[in-house]
């Protein structure tokens, strides 16, 4: 068998001349790099609290070279055939400087690898490897990124050299996921660990519906399947708020820091991040604090931890029949089953096998079994979700400040299920099972501090309700007004749509970021169908004649038109504030008043 070895890691700067060609209009021959280029780190910090999660190395001062961009100056490399020696100095550089920021052995070192060293063979992963030991690092520090700007998964041999790549240091990542040639292909083949999303999908998501629906099925996706999801090129508040109700887990771009290649501006924690999140008035009452109550914080067995030792834990707790497994970093990767070990300790040779120095095969890291993991802050319908798509599992590894933060068990998560269900259905309005008012109120007060968005607010209002009641009695009235809450519930599923029940015979409908004309021809279709609909409940000779006759409000009997419904449409656009709510209710009373008296029944109002 041929063995290859590792090259020799560069100790200082080496000077590589690169040809004439790479400078600007001619006025230098050659051009020397050491000394010159130098390493940018960009925090990758927790969504919900700023917690440092790793920091990515970015190529800096290639301008000073005479290029416009890192891209170009790897580009000229390659073509000058200089790629490899370029990225082995550039990742020195890195490791060099990573292992000087205080509490580096608790994070991540993300590294941009350019494919075609990943293609030209093994090199690669032995400078890693190599760099990673003699800076004392694990595997668990390192989140290899990858991407499809040289088309990889298009290339004959690159799925397999990213294969290698992800069996020699346990994992990759995945980045500019929703830019490349055939992000999904790499997605499903290397199962990453994570998911960086392309800055195409956060550009402006917090006006752009249709970006918000992609990156709530790409989140959904990467949970189901294991990756955590990074929100890259984050700039604003408002793009961070829709990632962060959409799911992501980790945030990246300016709204938390720019890179910055002094080490004396790094920070462990981000507090802007922490302040957009406490001035979030949109947010309402999570399932944070029930998951709290029902967590399992057993410690948790270490990666590298000596075996004979977890042997000596499940003896110490005799009650467990599995603890959970956390790296160096302290990022749960799976749970240990003591059903699992006794296979070895009870065998005839088991403990000697064990306490064999040689004893590679009966390694911690073979006896970890995958674990589904959710972030705490994720509601209890989406961990339920997350723990249904292995149904093997005994329960479901939660995430607190991208470390492990507790075990909840299945049964715990299906009385939490159990209490919220009891808590909403104490919330819906009894008749219809739609949203109540305490909802409609938190969903009013949410687009209050949703200033950026643009919202139509809908109150529907029966016509003629109480002659129809009064004639027919009150459980056709109730089929009158479970009819209308079917015919809403079924036509605003999609996002962005809020549908509530004020009481009797009145509802609301709620869009955000959904355009007038969209809002408008909805509601006119439900209507619509409502007025065709409702024809059913009338005996023959009614539906003929197109109205009833019933009692008045004076006592006499007068002719009232069949059932419809009007309806007052308020607008608010876009970076414009709500007013007060008094003023917002005297609104939609006097819109509502002018729905009755027009034609279509239908009147916008904008505010």
């Amino acid at each position: 068998m041929n063995q290859v070895t590792a090259p020799p890691i560069a100790t200082s700067p080496r000077e590589l001349e690169i040809s004439p060609s790479t400078a600007k209009g001619g006025i230098m021959s050659q051009v020397r790099y050491a000394g010159v280029l130098d390493i940018a780190f960009q925090p990758i910090v927790d969504i919900h609290t700023g917690r440092v999660f790793g920091f990515e190395a970015l190529t800096r001062n290639v301008q000073a070279l005479g290029f416009s961009s890192p891209t170009e100056f790897f580009d000229r490399c390659a073509d000058d055939g200089l790629l490899a020696q370029m990225e082995e100095y550039r990742l020195t550089q890195a490791f060099d400087k990573f292992v000087r920021i205080d509490g580096h052995k608790n994070l991540k070192l993300f590294l941009n690898l350019d494919g075609r060293n990943i293609m030209a063979g093994p090199k690669l992963g032995i400078v890693i490897a190599a760099l990673r030991d003699r800076y004392e690092l694990t595997n668990a520090n390192l989140a290899l990124e990858v991407s499809e700007r040289h088309e990889l998964s298009e290339t004959e041999g690159g799925i397999p050299a990213l294969l290698n790549l992800r069996q020699q240091f346990g994992s990759l990542t995945l980045d500019d996921f929703g830019s490349g040639h055939a992000n999904l292909q790499l997605f499903y083949h290397l199962e990453p660990t994570i998911l960086k999303l392309d800055r195409f999908i956060i550009s402006s998501i917090g006006s752009d519906p249709k970006k918000s629906v992609f990156l709530q099925h790409i989140v959904r996706m990467a949970h189901l399947l294991g990756s955590l999801v990074v929100a890259e090129g984050v700039e604003t508040p408002q793009e961070y708020y829709v990632c962060r109700e959409l799911g992501c887990d980790l945030v990246q771009g300016y709204a938390v820091a720019r890179p910055t290649t002094a080490l004396s501006e790094l920070e462990l924690s981000y507090a802007n991040i922490a302040s957009l999140r406490n001035n979030d008035r949109r947010k309402t009452e999570s399932d944070t604090n029930m998951i709290i109550g029902q967590l399992d914080t057993a410690e948790p067995i270490r990666i590298n931890q000596d075996i004979v030792e977890v042997f000596d834990r499940f003896k110490i707790d005799r009650e467990r029949t599995f603890f959970p497994v956390v790296d160096q970093v302290g990022f749960p990767v799976g749970l240990i089953h003591e059903r699992d070990l006794k296979v070895i300790i009870y065998s005839m040779y088991g403990r000697e096998l064990i306490r064999n120095p040689r004893r590679g095969a009966m390694a911690l890291a073979n006896f970890i079994k995958p674990c589904t993991v959710a972030n705490i802050n994720a509601s209890t319908e989406k961990i339920l979700e997350i723990f249904s798509s292995r149904p093997d599992s005994e329960g479901v590894l939660i995430v607190k400040e991208s470390q492990y933060g507790g075990f909840l068990h299945a049964r715990s998560l299906l009385k939490i299920i159990n209490e919220k269900s009891l808590q909403l259905a104490r919330d819906q309005n009894p008749l219809s099972r739609l949203a109540g008012n305490i909802l409609i109120q938190e969903y009013l007060a949410a687009a209050v501090a949703d200033a950026p968005a643009e919202y139509h607010f809908a109150y529907l209002d029966f016509d003629h309700f109480k002659p129809f009641n009064d004639k027919f009695g009150f459980r056709t009235g109730d089929r009158a007004i479970l009819m209308c809450a079917d015919i809403l519930r079924s036509a605003f599923t999609k996002e962005g749509c809020f549908v509530g029940h004020v009481g009797g015979d009145d509802f609301f409908i709620g869009f955000r970021n959904v355009t007038a004309g969209v809002a408008v021809t909805e509601i006119q279709d439900a209507l619509t169908k409502f007025s065709r609909d409702v024809e059913s409940l009338y005996p023959h000779e009614d539906r003929h004649n197109g109205y009833i006759k019933a009692v008045a409000r004076d006592g006499n009997t007068q002719q009232f038109p069949l059932l419809a419904i009007s309806g007052a449409i308020l607008h608010k656009v876009a970076r414009r504030n709500l007013p007060s709510m008094d003023t917002l209710s005297a609104l939609i009373a006097e819109a509502k008043k002018a729905a009755k008296q027009a034609p279509e029944k239908l009147v916008r109002v904008n505010i």
